[in-house]
């Protein structure tokens, strides 16, 4: 369905749903918090969700408010004495809130480099300060797509 307004963008992803039963929605340029809560009622209805954001990296969607809550939002946890310790950490930590919207998310690098998170695992792991293991894919001089599974992520490499 076309959008006449983008400010109603979140309104028409509704409308979708529940006028025509989609399998899958694509939705472009989520940007607001209205479309990402949007997509994540869409996506408990069990509708596939196809969607794209601005930013240049996990982390950016990470720290972005209005976006973060599709990749499971972040909230400050106080850890208790014990549980500090046996995690060798501070009590006070940053986790993930809830399942993300989107089971996978995809760095487009650069026109022909893309970097693939399992959405749930590279959040955490970023949370705890480690790097997640990506699938890079790239297209070689033949234009065919090379896939390089389970690097670890180091958003400066390209």
């Amino acid at each position: 369905m076309q959008v006449p307004e983008p400010s109603l963008q979140h309104k028409v992803m509704f409308e979708a749903v529940e006028n025509h039963m989609p399998e899958v929605i694509i939705v472009d340029e989520i940007g607001t918090e209205a479309e990402a809560l949007a997509c994540r009622s869409i996506a408990e209805r069990g509708v596939m969700l196809i969607g794209t954001a601005h930013g240049e990296w996990l982390e950016n969607i990470l720290k972005n408010p209005t976006l973060s809550d599709m990749i499971g939002g972040v909230e400050t946890v106080t850890l208790g004495d014990e549980e500090a310790r046996a995690r060798r950490c501070q009590k006070s930590i940053l986790e993930r809130k809830a399942p993300p919207t989107f089971y996978f998310l995809i760095e487009m690098r650069e026109r022909h480099y893309w970097v693939k998170h399992k959405t749930e695992k590279s959040v955490d792991m970023l949370l705890r300060g480690q790097n997640p293991l990506v699938e890079i894919r790239k297209r070689d001089d033949r234009f065919n797509v090379v896939i390089e599974r389970w690097q670890t992520y180091d958003r400066r490499e390209i």
